[in-house]
């Protein structure tokens, strides 16, 4: 059976192929956002692996990381928090958390952050001190007023390793903080922070954040959606623009909507604020060992440091 001539020839009539619709970068951005959430706050199931520290009593992990928390915070030597680093990143292998990944988590952001802060610090016009790389010479002292500058710009010694050790001890306080949200459920982890006294308000309101904020992703994630499926042709930058601030003004009327119907929910099923979860804490000799070594440690460390600091 022989084609018609129709569809043999090439139609007059049809238009020519479209040429492919040029990527929208807010929405790709937005997008992005999006699936860095989720992969964020979805991450739970490395909690249910049976690791060292998911076997550990809650509480006592909690204890544990505080303890180490103000220690790192109070340490002055880069060689002990690098030390307590390496001791981490073991934990973080015996509880079967990937090591890379919390490198990559970490180390990708905090550097930028932390160093945008501890920036002007590094010139000697900020904090005086030893010079370590002269950028520029002027050809007298400048005058602003009543604050006078040499006429050398250098980064100093102590602000150089000043920010260093900021550095350290952020990236290492955050380390922590995330092998302690990736070993623990979130549920189990406000539970905990129930028993050593926080505050119920406080508790609720990262309960709420924490669950709600799926939802709000979701509705987000739906909206773009819609708007790709209804979008035909190419649309300009104004027109993106206009539904980027139309999408977040009707998702806050939305959340508004949804926090004043999950609060009356609430209320209705009898909810008082306290954290219940089927889990039961059960303390064994082991966390009890664990809690001991980990206060040890600390303050052997701590000693460690003042020796070291004369």
């Amino acid at each position: 059976m022989d084609l018609p001539l129709w569809l043999q020839n090439n139609s007059p009539s049809l238009p020519p192929p479209a040429k492919k619709k040029q990527s929208h970068f807010i929405q790709k951005t937005l997008q992005g956002i999006i699936n860095l959430l989720k992969e964020s706050f979805y991450s739970e199931k490395i909690a249910l692996k049976p690791g060292f520290l998911q076997t550990m009593d809650p509480r006592i992990k909690l204890l544990s990381i505080l303890s180490l928390l103000i220690t790192v915070n109070l340490l002055r030597h880069l060689l002990l928090l690098w030390g307590i680093y390496a001791g981490i990143l073991i934990l973080a292998v015996l509880s079967k958390v990937p090591a890379r990944f919390i490198i990559q988590r970490v180390w990708l952001v905090i550097p930028l952050f932390t160093g945008i802060m501890v920036f002007p610090a590094l010139f000697n016009w900020v904090r005086p001190g030893d010079p370590l790389w002269i950028i520029w010479t002027f050809p007298s002292p400048l005058h602003l007023g009543p604050m006078h500058f040499s006429k050398e710009v250098y980064i100093t010694k102590q602000g150089f390793w000043g920010a260093v050790l900021l550095i350290s001890r952020v990236g290492i306080s955050v380390t922590l903080a995330v092998l302690l949200t990736l070993t623990t459920r979130w549920n189990t982890l406000l539970r905990a922070l129930r028993t050593f006294f926080i505050p119920k308000i406080f508790i609720v309101t990262l309960e709420m954040t924490y669950r709600y904020i799926f939802v709000l992703i979701t509705l987000l994630d739906d909206m773009f959606l819609a708007r790709k499926a209804r979008d035909a042709g190419n649309t300009s930058g104004a027109e993106q623009r206009r539904f980027v601030s139309s999408s977040i003004a009707n998702l806050f009327g939305k959340s508004l909507q949804m926090s004043e119907e999950v609060y009356a929910s609430m209320i209705a099923r009898g909810y008082t604020g306290d954290i219940y979860t089927l889990e039961r804490f059960h303390l064994s000799w082991a966390d009890v060992f664990s809690v001991t070594a980990s206060l040890m440690f600390c303050l052997t460390v701590f000693a460690a440091d003042k020796v070291l600091g004369g």
